[in-house]
């Protein structure tokens, strides 16, 4: 799953990492986002050819991500790249954190802005793992992992 797909590029990039070891078939990719920037049948065409199954949302994650979260199955991977004030990013994870699993691990990106710093910071580290990996070439990302 990924909040904030942007231009598709990412999404398509996911979606081939998880091909190269499972059938197109059997992979799955849900993307939220506004889709002002990109249209939804450039994303739409992106993953077509990927042979993926796929379902995009359209608009806020405030109200989008709530409404779908009870219908979407666990992930297995969660990439948060959306809004970056506090209260956008701890929507986003609040509602990521309910499609966890075993293994899941969420990505969230730019903890370099200070509402995304905010938010990551609070995770109780009782019951998650946070790592921050520094990138010379991007924003530094938080890796999130539920403490088995």
């Amino acid at each position: 799953m990924e909040i904030g797909v942007l231009n598709g590029e990412n999404a398509k990039a996911m979606v081939e990492a998880a091909i190269e070891n499972l059938p197109p078939e059997e992979v799955e990719y849900y993307g939220f986002d506004f889709f002002s920037n990109y249209s939804l049948e450039q994303i739409e065409e992106k993953l077509e050819g990927t042979g993926c199954k796929f379902r995009l949302f359209k608009g806020d994650t405030a109200d989008t991500l709530p409404r779908s979260v009870k219908a979407l199955p666990k992930m297995d991977l969660i990439f948060i790249d959306a809004g970056k004030s506090y209260s956008e990013a701890y929507n986003d994870w609040m509602c990521s954190r309910l499609l966890m699993q075993g293994k899941t691990a969420v990505f969230v990106h730019n903890y370099d802005f200070s509402g995304v710093r905010k938010m990551v910071d609070e995770i109780p580290k009782d019951r998650y793992r946070v790592e921050i990996i520094h990138k010379s070439n991007d924003e530094d990302t938080a890796v999130i992992k539920e403490i088995s």
